[in-house]
């Protein structure tokens, strides 16, 4: 499958999906937001998992613009619910 360049596709969609940074460490999209004092960074809310596989209770948020270089794998939902 190609992606073609002018595709779009909405953030709701993209929460669930699972996310892996340059060392390999695992997180799972959980939200978006924007803070009202600077409303054009998105943040994206995201949870970590622990050593056994589980998701970690609690959520972090990180710029947007600051995951460009992580992978992303598209799912539906988190894998324990």
């Amino acid at each position: 499958m190609q992606i073609k360049g002018n595709s779009s596709l909405s953030l709701n969609e993209l929460k669930g999906a699972l996310l892996k940074n340059e060392h390999g460490a695992e997180f799972r999209i959980h939200d978006f937001y924007v803070n009202l004092d600077d409303a054009t960074k998105v943040m994206v809310a995201i949870k970590e998992y622990d050593e056994e596989g589980n998701l970690m209770d609690g959520s972090c948020g990180v710029y947007l613009s600051d995951i460009k270089n992580w992978s992303i794998q598209l799912q539906r939902g988190f894998s324990d619910e």
